[in-house]
């Protein structure tokens, strides 16, 4: 039965209840004889042990006086320290003959003087070690519980109703308290006063630990000792939200609801500190801060700090999360339970967190974990690019006393070889394994193929190519060829593939990278260009390419802006300016370095000339000349031997002629003309030599043109030769008008 703690009858039968039924609980009274051994020993001792490294490591280490909470911080050098010592020292030797109020302002100033001190020698603050020792020290104003929220809690469920301090004033409030429903044990360390010391963490565990609908720890009451009481994965929030400056970030958030507030009110106060975060983002941090850190409670309106939230604002200790986020966080248990059994590169971890929960398609939310784990400083990064546990990180692990479960999955997790280890480059297959890659039907110059293999991986970053050239040679073929051979080997290499055809008109960068809806700004539009993206970032160690199909339909400095700029600099990728996510759109995104983008461009009226922004950052591969017999569809031509024969030569011939004006066809041309006499002589009607005469009118012929003068001359007569020899009487006659309209009025095009 829970009994009312600010009542003074129910106190004391509460106390009374709890002492009667561990006196005779083995476990129990071996703490008290424990705590008791400490308390004489530090008593007893003089200056010359006290202050001596051996008694300050055992008494900085003893668990005599609490066995639960974090506390492993390795205090050596501070036990080391004369300083530190010679100030504990002060407190042992004077604290006795002082007032009361006296004593207290000795033990504050005390603990702020170590502390200060301590900060000095090691990274982090042990608060909980540091309560300890001073409990030793001054067992009259002192609990056995040290961690300040559960003391908190208590000293709330007990009537406290003072304002939120450092602790110190809570474990004098609560033993003041006692005082006035249990026997006075007298002077001296007896076995009574040491039972006394001992009653408020059996009240906590008993009155208010237990009053938890499903508390985070569960502890023994015989021992004293905690345990992480884990929910199944299935019934965990499912991944945390990224907060820009992590944890100081949610301790300045919380700092307006000391005193409790409106939750419009606290609306207002985040976004004055975030002006460009809309009202869907703030709710969705305010809904952050109440159910993935537990540190605000709502209560109609209003919002105020749970004990949780008091303690980390009075702390800034992030160990005061270590229970929550292992035990309610779905994936936070994973990535220590796994960094404990060996390192890992971030993308590995990453794609582990996704087996977690299948749901978790992209790295949106496997990133903001590991980022929280990295903020947290529970891991750091190592000079192999592996993330390994810090000592704190390694602190929590050990707490974890189950396997991490999946959803809807086997609950054991284990490490898998995912890729190799990440060392800041991309896995590049040999040029050999490329060329292989290429289909049979696809015939490039080797030359082409090392040509962009060596431009694209000249620098670490700009892997940028502009493939330009004649129309229908291949520049395409050669893009997605080569992308698909950089992922040679894969189940699906097509997944580090994407083809955008740019558009005319494209004049800023929305049109890849998405925009905010502009009619309801919490809505971002996505692009494929830009989910590619977000894919590239999530999976650093392989190469991601995009083909941008005639790139200069339109002005690419203006559409790739963002893309050029950020591959220059290596600064992040700016996608909005709200701050937070929107449907899963960071604010900013790190410039892949595994992005590979090759672009075709043709030359003509309907395009756009390069500025030097892109060809300075971009290798320029120019291939105007087709091997006309090395094109394969000769090998299944549909045509009789010697019907294939003449196409060929007569397309040869073509090309030859037109090729010093640069007017000549590629391949694509080649297969046009091809399927056109297929087709023509499919029903029987046309015969061979008019679908070759036509064929050549409608495919070659169309792209003549050029202004007067001898170069022009020779090769349209050129033209006109193959045409006469080959007797394709249409196609003469076509040549003959583009003849006589070079004479007479100085330039000759098909269309007039």
């Amino acid at each position: 039965m829970l009994l009312d703690l600010k009542d003074d009858t129910q106190l004391k039968a509460a106390c009374k209840s709890a002492l009667e039924q561990t006196r005779t609980q083995p476990g129990n009274q071996e703490w008290r004889n424990r705590l008791m051994v400490l308390l004489e020993k530090v008593r007893e001792s003089d200056h010359d042990e006290f202050t001596s490294e051996a008694f300050q490591r055992m008494l900085w280490d003893s668990r005599a006086i609490s066995a639960t909470g974090m506390g492993s911080v390795d205090i050596s050098l501070v036990a080391a320290d004369g300083q530190i010592a010679e100030v504990l020292w002060q407190l042992k030797s004077t604290y006795r003959v002082l007032l009361p109020d006296a004593v207290e302002m000795l033990i504050d100033s005390t603990w702020a003087q170590v502390l200060a001190l301590v900060e000095l020698k090691v990274k982090r603050r042990p608060l909980l070690k540091l309560c300890r020792l001073l409990a030793a020290i001054c067992p009259e104003y002192f609990t056995t519980i040290t961690n300040f929220r559960k003391l908190h809690e208590l000293a709330i469920a007990m009537g406290f109703d003072g304002p939120l301090g450092h602790g110190l004033s809570e474990q004098r409030w609560v033993m003041a308290r006692l005082k006035g429903v249990l026997d006075d044990p007298g002077p001296g360390l007896t076995q009574f006063f040491v039972e006394h010391m001992t009653v408020p963490w059996l009240l906590y565990v008993n009155h208010v630990q237990k009053a938890e609908l499903e508390a985070t720890e569960v502890s023994d009451l015989a021992t004293g000792e905690e345990r992480l009481n884990p929910l199944p994965a299935d019934r965990r929030r499912r991944g945390m939200l990224a907060i820009g400056g992590g944890s100081s970030t949610i301790r300045s958030m919380i700092e307006f609801a000391r005193e409790g507030c409106t939750r419009e009110d606290f609306r207002e106060h985040m976004h004055s500190i975030n002006p460009g975060h809309v009202t869907g983002t703030l709710n969705t941090q305010i809904n952050a801060l109440i159910a993935e850190w537990g540190v605000l409670r709502p209560d109609g309106d209003n919002l105020y700090l749970t004990p949780r939230g008091e303690s980390f604002l009075e702390s800034g200790d992030p160990d005061d999360f270590c229970d929550w986020l292992l035990t309610r966080i779905l994936g936070f248990d994973n990535m220590l339970y796994l960094l404990m059994q060996e390192p890992l590169t971030v993308k590995a971890l990453a794609l582990e967190l996704q087996k977690v929960n299948p749901g978790w398609t992209s790295n949106f939310v496997p990133s903001s974990l590991i980022n929280w784990l990295r903020s947290l400083k529970l891991v750091e990064l190592a000079s192999d690019k592996t993330l390994q546990l810090t000592e704190r990180g390694l602190t929590w692990a050990e707490r974890i006393h189950w396997v991490p479960g999946l959803l809807g999955g086997d609950p054991v997790l284990v490490p898998q070889e995912t890729s190799p280890d990440y060392q800041g480059y991309i896995n590049r297959p040999k040029l050999g394994e490329i060329l292989e890659s290429f289909d049979d039907n696809i015939v490039l110059r080797p030359e082409l193929i090392g040509q962009l293999d060596a431009g694209l991986w000249s620098h670490h970053r700009r892997h940028l190519a502009v493939l330009t050239g004649l129309s229908g040679a291949g520049k395409t073929l050669l893009a997605r060829g080569y992308a698909l051979g950089l992922r040679h080997g894969e189940k699906d290499p097509a997944q580090g593939l994407l083809t955008v055809a740019v558009q005319p008109g494209w004049h800023d960068p929305s049109c890849l990278l998405g925009y905010i809806n502009p009619i309801n700004n919490e809505v971002y539009v996505r692009t494929a260009l830009l989910d590619f993206l977000l894919c590239a970032s999530a999976d650093p160690d392989r190469a991601y390419t995009v083909v941008l199909d005639e790139m200069n339909l339109s002005h690419p400095e203006q559409y790739l802006a963002p893309l050029l700029s950020a591959m220059e600099t290596g600064d992040r990728i700016e996608l909005h300016a709200q701050g937070v996510e929107i449907n899963g759109i960071p604010a900013s995104l790190d410039y892949p370095a595994n992005l590979f983008i090759i672009g075709t461009v043709n030359m003509d009226e309907t395009t756009h000339g390069l500025s030097d922004k892109v060809l300075d950052r971009a290798c320029v591969i120019e291939f105007w000349d087709i091997d006309v017999d090395a094109f394969p569809g000769w090998k299944n031509s549909p045509l009789s031997s010697e019907q294939t024969h003449k196409v060929q030569q007569a397309l040869k011939d073509l090309v030859a002629a037109l090729r010093p004006v640069r007017l000549h066809f590629g391949w694509r041309t080649i297969s046009d003309v091809m399927g056109y006499i297929r087709e023509a002589l499919r029903w029987n009607v046309i015969d061979f030599e008019s679908a070759l005469d036509q064929a050549i009118y409608s495919k070659v012929l169309p792209k003549l043109r050029g202004e007067d003068s001898p170069r022009i001359q020779r090769a349209f007569a050129a033209v006109q030769v193959v045409l006469k020899q080959n007797e394709l009487t249409q196609s003469q006659a076509k040549m003959h008008e583009l003849l006589e309209d070079l004479q007479y009025l100085g330039s000759a095009r098909f269309w007039r």
